[in-house]
């Protein structure tokens, strides 16, 4: 190998090379973990988008429900879609935040050979795949609560304005509730020492 490849390429500071290796690995196997969860979130989408649009739109639900009621059933399946598809683009994004984290690791180990990217189209580069992911899964999210309202709202049970404002608001409170949960889960804990006097391992 010429000497200005060498000199080009050494493994990560202070680290023999046996341990960067494995570190190398154990980074890549949790990278490639992570682009397949990741990978798996839009025909996940699709099945989950589809399955609800056919118990809302095509199922008969026959006697089972007043009108009004089933209209409210029908409407609720929808939103919850809608919620579903929203949070899908948050986790996929969050799981590309992480792949980004372990694809420099990775990119630090490999040096020189760390193959280079080519843009077929000039707006192709970091999250250009996952942005397009984001807009189809944003689309049927839309549509999903799009067509809830126009669809199914039970107008018998309450005027449409009155959807129109409330759920946004009980959107809202889940998640703040969503957010107040993972911060207090997330809280510093205190040291807690055992009997004997030390803090646990």
């Amino acid at each position: 190998m010429p000497e200005s490849e060498t000199s080009a390429w050494s493994p990560p500071d202070s680290l023999s090379f046996e341990h960067a290796e494995i570190v190398f690995k154990e980074n890549f196997a949790q990278f490639r973990h992570l682009n397949e969860q990741m990978n798996r979130i839009p025909p996940f989408a699709v099945t989950l988008t589809g399955g609800f649009w056919y118990i809302s739109v095509v199922a008969d639900y026959g006697d089972a429900l007043p009108v009004n009621l089933e209209q409210l059933a029908r409407f609720s399946l929808m939103l919850f879609s809608s919620i579903c598809n929203f949070m899908l683009v948050f986790i996929s994004i969050r799981i590309r935040d992480v792949m980004s984290e372990y694809l420099a690791s990775v990119q630090r180990f490999e040096g020189i050979w760390w193959p280079k990217r080519v843009k077929s189209l000039p707006w192709f580069r970091n999250y250009s795949m996952i942005t397009m992911y984001a807009v189809l899964i944003l689309a049927a999210g839309l549509m999903s609560l799009v067509g809830g309202f126009v669809l199914f709202w039970p107008s018998d049970l309450a005027p449409l304005w009155v959807g129109l404002i409330a759920t946004p608001i009980v959107l809202a409170v889940l998640i703040g509730l969503a957010y107040a949960t993972t911060t207090w889960l997330t809280r510093p804990n205190a040291t807690v020492t055992n009997d004997a006097g030390s803090a646990p391992t």
